[in-house]
C-alpha cells in the first residue's frame, strides 16, 4: 500500500471517529450554548495534510456524515455536503500553494473555514432565526478554533509532516 493510501485511510478513520464523537458527545460538550462541529474541525485540519482533491473528498465525507447525523428538518442535506466540500477544497488548495506547517496557521484556517462553511450553508439553506444562527456561528467558530491545535497535533503525529515539505523548499 502506498504512503498516500495509508494517509487517506488514517484520515478516513479519524473522520469516522469524529462522527462517532459528534453523535455521542457533542451535546454533552456544550459550553454556554456553544457546541463543537468535530467533523468540520477534523476535515479542515486534515485538509492541511492533503492536496486539493483529497481535501475536497475529506470535506465531502464530513458533510455527508454530518448531514446523516443532523438530518436538517427543512432540507439542507445537500447544502451541508456542498459547503463542507467547498471549504475543505479551499484549504487543500491553499495548502498546495502556501504551505505552512504550523498549529497557529491551523487555528486560523479552522476558524475561518468554520465561519465560511456555516456562511455558505446559510446561503444555500437560509435559516429563519438570523440572530440565533449568528450566535451559534460565533460560538461554533470559537469552539472549533480551540479544538484546532490539539487536532492538528494529533493528525500531524499520526500522519507525519506533509510529504512534499522537503522537496518544495529544498530548491529555494
Amino acid at each position: 500500500m502506498s504512503e498516500g493510501a495509508r494517509r487517506g485511510l488514517r484520515l478516513a478513520l479519524l473522520l469516522l471517529i469524529a462522527a462517532c464523537l459528534q453523535g455521542a458527545f457533542a451535546d454533552a460538550m456544550q459550553i454556554g450554548g456553544a457546541k463543537p462541529d468535530l467533523l468540520l474541525a477534523t476535515a479542515l485540519t486534515g485538509a492541511l495534510f492533503c492536496d486539493a482533491n483529497g481535501a475536497a473528498a475529506l470535506g465531502f465525507f464530513a458533510g455527508l456524515l454530518l448531514a446523516c447525523l443532523a438530518a436538517p428538518p427543512h432540507g439542507g442535506f445537500g447544502s451541508l455536503i456542498v459547503s463542507r466540500t467547498l471549504v475543505a477544497f479551499g484549504v487543500g488548495w491553499l495548502e498546495e500553494r502556501i504551505f505552512r506547517d504550523s498549529a497557529l496557521f491551523a487555528l486560523a484556517l479552522v476558524a475561518a473555514g468554520t465561519a465560511l462553511a456555516e456562511g455558505l450553508f446559510f446561503l444555500f439553506a437560509p435559516q429563519s432565526a438570523l440572530l440565533h444562527w449568528a450566535r451559534a456561528l460565533g460560538s461554533t467558530t470559537l469552539y472549533n478554533a480551540i479544538l484546532a491545535i490539539p487536532l492538528y497535533l494529533l493528525i500531524r503525529r499520526l500522519l507525519g509532516p506533509h510529504s512534499d515539505t522537503h522537496t518544495r523548499y529544498s530548491a529555494r
